[in-house]
């Protein structure tokens, strides 16, 4: 019998943020590029793509909450949603590289927010998250926007 010859295809995620003071514009914290955790609703994304699928899994929206636990590939949602969900900014950046972006202002809040974790949705409700994933805690008051770089590297 002979052997196949199939083409290895992987797809990783990555984050980052950034807390920005928005008077001074310095940068008060970053979480460097960090691995995501791709979730089930993100496995059926790409599948629905690599077919040829209507986009009915393809990535609109962003959210940030204070959960610390693990991401796993089961969960539908953040842990602990802060703050609404928000359109991300799509674009391809490098071959098989996906670029979202979102900015999260923090006059939006009514206080200073502990943040910990940040996902990706297909819609702007609870349910959808296709990717996601916690970092360090940090603290965002209403005077710094939180930056986001979300990265999907097919290859």
């Amino acid at each position: 019998m002979r052997k196949s010859n199939f083409s290895k295809s992987r797809v990783k995620g990555f984050f980052a943020v950034q807390i920005k003071d928005k008077k001074t514009g310095k940068i008060i914290g970053d979480s460097g590029w960090t691995a995501n955790t791709l979730t089930n609703n993100g496995l059926n994304a790409i599948a629905a793509i690599a077919i040829g699928g209507s986009g009915s899994y393809a990535v609109g929206y962003a959210a940030i909450g204070k959960g610390t636990d693990a991401i796993v590939a089961s969960m539908t949602d953040l842990k602990s949603k802060q703050n609404k969900y928000l359109a991300v900014t799509p674009s391809t950046v490098a071959t098989g590289t996906a670029r979202c972006t979102v900015s999260f202002d923090g006059s939006d809040n009514s206080a200073t927010l502990t943040i910990g974790e940040i996902g990706l949705f297909k819609t702007d409700s609870a349910g959808s998250m296709v990717a996601g994933n916690v970092f360090t805690t940090s603290q965002m008051t209403t005077d710094q926007t939180l930056n986001a770089t979300y990265e999907l590297r097919f290859s």
